[in-house]
């Protein structure tokens, strides 16, 4: 019997040690527990100062159709040692945590000191009207889930901001604008009526979208084709079943681009400057095919110089109104925006 006891004890002193062993490796109560990593975490009347930094290691994964980014960042945390408090800082804007490593507190010039390497997928609010000449603003955002604004306030500056050089190499499709910038506010957590006020810090910073790709692989090609069924101007007004031919050819060649570059983004409520170049380019070659029917039947009437005519005046009036309406669609989006 009293070795059946010892056998019980030993195995509850096993599962003790695994449970705090486990504990230790999550990064929860890692470095100097007394001053910085207390047992247990209480609120009160003290207001506690405490700085956030971030260095962003690598960004990828810009997906305008899930409204999500990825992000390899470290996350640094000071705060001055005090009794039963911890922060317990949260990635506002975080969508998927992929992995946290290297977490570990320690006791510094006075500091709490809490640092750890994290890969997470964030959500972003993108604007699309001027795609694809578009800047995105990206952001992490940061708030404590325990502690209430009364309790603790991020300071006016980060404890540590910026890139690490390999961003800019690794960045696909995109080019970074702008460096980071650090701004906080305190908002109300507007997910309950009379919620309390939560401190936020956010590290914001812009990109901008490579067109080259665009330019090459869409727009040129788009006013290729435009050009092309503007070529019915060209073809004798009698040869309606050519220049049909040819201008309900070019219409589903653009309905097939915009498909094309539409499959990458999300459905939004308002009209992109892609979307508005695809509807003047429909316009101006169902304008097109409108005018030879116009003209062959001018022609079969009898009137045949009256087509040569109207057909001489197109050939100027298309494009023209064509690139008007081009720089109107582009000044439009970038107002909207």
């Amino acid at each position: 019997m009293a070795r059946h006891r010892r056998l019980a004890r030993a195995a509850a002193l096993l599962v003790v040690l695994v449970w705090a062993r486990a504990a230790h490796a999550d990064g929860s109560c890692s470095g100097p527990a007394a001053a910085c990593c207390p047992g247990r975490i209480e609120h009160g009347p003290e207001r506690h100062v405490m700085s956030v930094g971030v260095i962003i290691m690598g960004l990828s994964s810009v997906n305008e159709r899930a409204g999500t980014w990825d992000a390899d960042f470290y996350l640094y945390e000071e705060w001055p040692p005090a009794a039963n408090f911890a922060p317990q800082t949260e990635v506002v804007n975080e969508v998927e945590r992929h992995g946290t490593q290297f977490e570990a507190i320690t006791l510094r010039d006075g500091l709490c000191i809490r640092s750890h390497r994290i890969h997470s997928t964030l959500r972003a609010p993108y604007n699309l009207r001027a795609f694809p000449f578009d800047r995105q603003q990206l952001a992490i955002e940061l708030s404590d889930d325990e502690f209430v604004a009364n309790e603790l306030v991020y300071q006016g500056r980060p404890s540590a901001i910026g890139f690490d050089d390999s961003v800019r190499a690794t960045l696909s499709g995109w080019k970074l604008e702008r460096e980071l910038e650090f701004g906080r506010e305190i908002r109300d957590f507007r997910s309950e009526r009379g919620g309390p006020a939560y401190d936020y810090a956010a590290f914001r910073f812009e990109i901008r979208r490579h067109i080259t790709f665009h330019l090459i692989k869409f727009f040129l090609p788009l006013l290729l084709i435009v050009a092309l069924a503007f070529s019915v101007f060209w073809i004798d007004s009698d040869d309606l079943g050519a220049a049909l031919t040819i201008g309900v050819t070019c219409l589903l060649a653009v309905i097939a681009f915009q498909f094309a570059e539409a499959s990458a983004l999300p459905e939004v409520a308002y009209l992109t400057l892609a979307d508005r170049v695809y509807v003047v380019c429909y316009v101006a070659i169902a304008m097109a095919v409108f005018e030879t029917i116009f003209t062959n039947s001018v022609s079969r009437r009898g009137d045949k110089p009256r087509a040569l005519r109207i057909d001489r005046r197109c050939r100027k009036i298309f494009p023209a109104v064509v690139v008007v309406a081009l720089i109107a669609s582009i000044v439009r989006a970038f107002t909207e925006g």
